[in-house]
């Protein structure tokens, strides 16, 4: 996928016109507009910069979309950006989202509790509803 598919569909994910994407990231829409139909070849680092701030992404998500870095494992690209949005939160918060993901990954270690025999058939209830 080159840059122009990869901003379409950033574009596209977020429900926005290009004239948005260029508002947010305060450039003229007309830049925006040839990324998008390929009539710009060299992308502009301040430019990726002012993307990337306006999608909320890590810059370096950009760059590498615009073929500036180079490519890395999907795994690796959610890592980078998981800590870019942190670093955006408040140590509260922070501490907040790192109790939550200690939560889940010990959940994940402790096996869901089994049903005891006398429940794995029909309450109670239903028996005698049946009776």
């Amino acid at each position: 996928m080159d840059f122009s598919d990869w901003l379409s569909k950033e574009i596209k994910k977020r429900g926005w016109s290009e004239a948005e994407l260029a508002r947010r990231a305060n450039i003229p829409r007309q830049i925006i507009n040839n990324y998008i139909n390929r009539q710009r070849k060299k992308p502009d680092s301040d430019v990726l910069v002012a993307i990337a701030r306006a999608l909320n992404l890590p810059p370096e998500t950009v760059f590498r979309a615009a073929g500036l870095l180079p490519p890395v494992s999907p795994n690796s690209e959610h890592q980078q950006e998981f800590l870019y949005l942190l670093s955006q939160l408040s140590p509260e918060e922070q501490e907040e989202i790192l109790e939550l993901l200690r939560f889940k990954t010990e959940r994940r270690k402790t096996p869901p509790p089994s049903i005891p025999p006398s429940r794995a058939h029909k309450p109670a209830r239903s028996a005698l509803k049946d009776k």
